[in-house]
């Protein structure tokens, strides 16, 4: 089911719901480039957990316009609106790959009202791990990141135009030839990802969610990645929720030591190392990821319901 709601500025965000009517809530935010679809293969098992997902669109992406110069602090007050147009008191926040910079910041903004944290192959805090690792502060051995993440989050995204030229290239020749396209990037990733990408039923989805994602163009991307260039204006020790990090050490998207040292930032996080495993293994975990988020997110609202 995909749909659209309004805000109380006016303002429409695209939105998806799928699972259980009247279940747990659970917001869940979607990667880059990615849109709301991308939850579509969550609907049974969200469904058998008893949880409801609203799956919003980011600006630029599927059905939210685009926004202008836009920022982590400005989106995550985007999200607020969003959770407050749904009438949601205490909820659960799912961030997977790009949208984890989003849930994180939501987490910190919301405190108490959030009850449980999930992140999944995260987008972390790059231009920070960078710059802790360039002062060599007691204590901390970080790894480096390597020369591609580098350059692809903390480079390009210095170069607009360019980057705006080459996006809109690769969006127009995905438009074209999608499913050529998804199977020449699945080739690209570990032997963990290929596997998973090849599947029929996951190759559809994240050619739809691509294509939705397409919808505007490749702006919805590009102003992702000038964010995550960024430091995070987030006061981790603030997240009060239970939160769980998942991350795979096949992970060739992300940089796994980003996500351990996110795990360290914000208080109450188990990391799960996840060997060998890739940046896509949520396609055959979905259920794994919402049980085990959806068991912290209730276990902790009616405790806080209770104290009430």
């Amino acid at each position: 089911m995909a749909d659209t709601i309004e805000l109380a500025d006016g303002r429409r965000f695209g939105l998806a719901t799928y699972g259980a009517a009247g279940g747990f809530p659970v917001l869940a935010l979607h990667g880059a480039p990615a849109s709301r679809l991308m939850f579509d293969v969550a609907d049974g098992p969200a469904q058998a957990l008893g949880l409801r997902l609203y799956c919003p669109d980011r600006p630029g992406y599927g059905l939210t316009p685009k926004d202008n110069e836009p920022t982590l602090e400005k989106r995550a007050g985007d999200l607020v609106a969003i959770a407050d147009a749904l009438l949601l008191g205490r909820f659960a926040v799912l961030g997977v790959s790009g949208g984890a910079p989003y849930a994180v910041a939501l987490a910190e903004r919301l405190g108490d009202r959030i009850c449980g944290l999930g992140l999944v192959s995260p987008m972390g805090p790059v231009a920070q791990f960078e710059a802790a690792k360039s002062a060599g502060k007691p204590g901390e051995v970080l790894k480096r990141l390597s020369r591609g993440h580098r350059i692809f989050f903390l480079d390009l995204p210095r170069h607009r135009t360019a980057l705006a030229l080459q996006a809109g290239i690769s969006a127009r020749v995905f438009k074209a030839a999608p499913h050529l396209f998804a199977r020449l990037f699945a080739h690209s990733l570990s032997s963990a990802d290929s596997r998973i990408l090849q599947k029929p039923h996951v190759q559809e989805s994240l050619i739809a969610m691509t294509l939705e994602a397409l919808r505007q163009g490749a702006d919805g991307g590009l102003s992702d990645l000038e964010i995550f260039s960024q430091p995070w204006p987030v006061a981790f020790e603030a997240i009060r929720a239970q939160t769980i990090i998942w991350q795979g050490t096949a992970d060739r998207i992300v940089p796994e030591a980003v996500s351990l040292w996110l795990s360290g930032l914000i208080p109450n996080c188990r990391f799960v190392r996840l060997e060998d495993c890739g940046h896509f293994w949520v396609y055959d975990h979905v259920d794994e990821v919402l049980g085990a988020l959806g068991e912290i997110a209730q276990i902790a609202a009616r405790a806080a319901d209770a104290a009430d």
